[in-house]
């Protein structure tokens, strides 16, 4: 089951996963539908596999509880969950405010605890599953004009860690991944910013920007899937409790 995966790294696991035979549940909320349902034909087309379907508020405990519910009685019982949700704004610690705050943990750690408590029984009656909670780069080394994100995505690592130490008797397997810059909407918006910021072209602030990355490019969606796509497998018997990188080597941090 896919969280918020209509587009960008979601669509991305969901189509490796689709590609491996798997049945998938893909989600996301009611103003992306077109979104989802463009997904939902478009990896039909490239996996031969028709992925499931289900409007979502990952905000909303109540739509978390019926998706979760919905899986189940489709599907049957949930091997593995991938926890995803759209970043929270960018911008400096003095322009948010406790609903803003507030907001954020809602949708970038709250939903991933509601999620994984839901489908914690379905795992169960299974005999174990995967849980790969996605998050970003800055877990490492913290993004500027990002507090939001950062903040929250530490949150999910710190659970993260603490749950596999708990569900590791459970034959539970949690991981997390950091995406660097990989080629999504997401990062077209923050380049944008930043190069309004610098008062350069996007395009010059790319260049810029990938001269740090060894490869001299950002990462695909389909590179992120296939690693989450191992992390959900049965090949993954032993990997657990680890923060992942896919960055291209951007981050210091080890």
């Amino acid at each position: 089951m896919c969280m918020a995966s209509a587009a960008g790294l979601g669509k991305g696991i969901a189509t490796e996963v689709a590609r491996e035979g798997a049945k998938v549940m893909l989600c996301t909320a009611e103003p992306f539908k077109d979104q989802l349902y463009a997904a939902q034909a478009e990896i039909e087309a490239e996996t031969g596999n028709r992925p499931e379907t289900f409007l979502c508020d990952v905000n909303q405990a109540e739509d978390i509880e019926k998706l979760v519910n919905y899986t189940v009685e489709k599907l049957g019982d949930i091997y593995a969950l991938v926890n995803m949700c759209p970043g929270p704004k960018p911008g400096p610690f003095d322009s948010f405010d406790d609903a803003a705050w507030e907001g954020a943990f809602n949708m970038c750690l709250l939903s991933y605890i509601r999620a994984i408590r839901a489908c914690l029984p379905s795992m169960r009656r299974l005999g174990g599953g995967r849980i790969v909670n996605s998050t970003s780069s800055s877990v490492k080394d913290c993004l500027d004009n990002l507090i939001l994100s950062n903040t929250m995505r530490m949150g999910v690592v710190g659970m993260s860690k603490t749950l596999a130490k708990e569900l590791g008797k459970d034959n539970i397997l949690v991981n997390v991944i950091g995406p660097g810059r990989i080629g999504t909407a997401r990062i077209e918006s923050l380049n944008a910013m930043r190069a309004e910021k610098a008062g350069i072209s996007v395009s010059d602030y790319e260049k810029m920007d990938l001269k740090s990355f060894p490869m001299g490019r950002y990462g695909t969606t389909d590179e992120y899937g296939r690693l989450a796509a191992f992390l959900c497998s049965e090949a993954n018997t032993y990997i657990f409790g680890l923060t992942v990188l896919l960055d291209g080597a951007m981050t210091g941090a080890y």
